[in-house]
């Protein structure tokens, strides 16, 4: 089975929502995430330093399917006014096979 991460970068539309947002996230997104039986975790992270963007926050989810469009379907968008979906990015990535 292919394993893969999925690293999304996003933040809330205002720095007086961050509590609004972090709650949501913690509270309902990740758990809403990890009810998709492909997705095996779900860490989160405060960016600290980055070039070229503009994202305060990043999640990383590890996922192993055969049918990635098919999990990514699967997946709840965010749909929360908090939500800052102008700085929002993501990236899949699937994991390398080690070369002999």
């Amino acid at each position: 089975m292919a394993r893969y991460i999925l690293l999304a970068m996003n933040g809330p539309t205002s720095p007086g929502e961050d509590a609004a947002y972090n709650a949501w996230y913690d509270e309902t997104h990740v758990p809403d995430l990890l009810a998709c039986p492909a997705v095996k975790s779900a860490r989160r992270f405060k960016a600290v330093q980055q070039k070229g963007l503009n994202n305060p926050y990043v999640a990383l989810y590890e996922i192993e399917t055969d049918d990635l469009q098919a999990v990514l379907a699967q997946l709840p968008a965010p749909d929360v006014p908090f939500f800052d979906r102008s700085c929002s990015t993501s990236i899949v990535a699937i994991e390398m096979e080690p070369k002999d």
